[in-house]
């Protein structure tokens, strides 16, 4: 640091915030800045290897708490903001579904073309997600996250404004630069701010936020859409992404990624890193070739009412929720089993449904089986990229985050072409067979050889 900033940074009452690409102070509220880290000194994140699927670095020599960045109690107090701005990131991600109807008819628009918007926002992600990550990548974690906060509330005050079908495609484009932004930066950061050997619960407390928006926010746009005006969830976004993006600003603490626990992956490997990208596409690929279409597939062939199927996407949300809140012991532990688990119950699932007949409750119980397998699966494999990025974590992410929204985009429009050549029938045959071929993949993954120094006893 500079003379000036020694002498900030040692006065009682004075502390500094740290400037976006350099960690130097410049500003002097208190928010303790972390010290810029020696990129070059060698790392001690020695973690034990699941050898495929066991310990998952929970050896708490090489993660000591002295590592964090950030106390224990302020890093929950900061990862609760960033669950609550995932909420509203992912309600926004999904407010177009249940806004097609007032959307449409206030527009003077189809249904059809409404969900254009849909298709905007997922190029969005997938166009701005590597770029937006390689240009952010030496900029201060507090300052990336704020800035997408910011731009995402941009996005909702112009979606909240929109009096034309171009504005609102205007509005979908920034949100979804905004996504792109805050999911490439986010789970590595919150991670980061923690030990090493606790990084898997982090990131399913993270996640707690964007299971909830199915189970709430969709629910709670689709209510104001309706009975106050499409406009309305908007308005909300817009003010609640502002109101967190200064939160966030206020609370959490100034690092780089290189000053994170979370620097790279614990046993970076180009190969290892691939055979996740494939597991992520070919899963969420099955998932989206699927589930596009799972209101048809309730109504169609297992003859439930149009009424009933929010209240059954629902019950598969809240599934999903409870999952995420009770594996988030387990992800350190576990963390390439729990893939296993995940890919293995998505099989029984699409099997389910393939070979299920017409019978509701057997439907019923595959929804409450898709809550349970995704939230296991999604948690998992994010956590499983970051223990193999060759890069650093944000761009290993950013990674993960093109695969993961491509395999939906792909997913999805296979699924368009499969109804309009068969029906929706075929769709669970196909998505069986995409997560067999995920799930040989995971299961053939040599396991991992950990090396790990003992740190105890003076560092001996």
């Amino acid at each position: 640091m500079t003379p000036d900033a020694d002498r900030l940074t040692a006065s009682a009452h004075l502390h500094a915030y740290a400037a976006p690409l350099t960690g130097e102070p410049v500003l002097i509220p208190d928010t303790n800045v972390v010290p810029v880290a020696d990129v070059g000194a060698p790392t001690q994140h020695n973690g034990v290897g699941d050898g495929g699927g066991d310990n998952g670095g929970r050896d708490s020599s090489s993660t000591r708490e002295a590592d964090a960045p950030v106390s224990r109690a302020r890093g929950i107090v900061v990862l609760v903001a960033l669950a609550v701005a995932a909420f509203l990131v992912c309600s926004n991600e999904s407010a177009i579904m249940g806004l097609l109807g007032p959307i449409g008819d206030d527009l003077g628009r189809k249904e059809s073309e409404i969900g254009i918007a849909a298709t905007v926002f997922a190029i969005a992600v997938m166009v701005f997600t590597l770029p937006l990550t390689l240009l952010t990548t030496r900029f201060v974690r507090r300052w990336v996250i704020v800035g997408a906060l910011l731009l995402f509330s941009v996005g909702a005050l112009v979606a909240a404004t929109a009096g034309s079908f171009t504005q609102l495609l205007v509005a979908r484009g920034i949100t979804g630069a905004a996504h792109a932004l805050f999911w490439a930066v986010v789970t590595p950061a919150a991670a980061g701010m923690f030990p090493l050997a606790q990084r898997g619960r982090s990131v399913a407390r993270l996640m707690l936020g964007a299971s909830a928006a199915g189970v709430v926010g969709l629910p709670a746009v689709t209510w104001l859409g309706r009975d106050v005006g499409w406009h309305a969830p908007f308005w909300v976004l817009a003010v609640g992404g502002a109101v967190l993006a200064a939160t966030v600003a206020v609370l959490m603490p100034s690092f780089r990624t290189v000053q994170s626990t979370v620097i790279r992956g614990e046993y970076p490997s180009i190969r290892r890193f691939g055979r996740v990208m494939a597991v992520t596409a070919l899963s969420t690929g099955a998932m989206a070739l699927s589930w596009t279409f799972i209101a048809p597939l309730a109504t169609d062939r297992y003859g439930f009412a149009d009424g009933t199927v929010p209240l059954l996407m629902a019950t598969s949300g809240a599934s999903g929720v409870i999952t995420t809140w009770m594996i988030a012991r387990f992800l350190d532990r576990w963390p390439v089993k729990l893939v296993v688990l995940g890919e293995a119950l998505l099989v029984v699932l699409f099997a389910g449904l393939w070979l299920g007949g017409t019978s509701q409750a057997v439907f019923i119980a595959m929804l409450l089986l898709q809550g349970l397998a995704w939230s296991i699966l999604v948690t998992a494999m994010v956590n499983w990229a970051l223990r193999h990025t060759p890069w650093a974590s944000d761009i290993g992410n950013g990674v993960y985050a093109v695969l993961f929204n491509t395999g939906n985009a792909v997913g999805s429009r296979v699924g368009v072409a499969v109804v309009g050549a068969w029906s929706v029938d075929a769709l669970p045959r196909l998505s069986t067979g995409l997560v067999v071929a995920a799930l040989v993949l995971v299961m053939t993954t040599p396991r991992v050889r950990a090396r790990v120094r003992n740190l105890r006893g003076g560092g001996q």
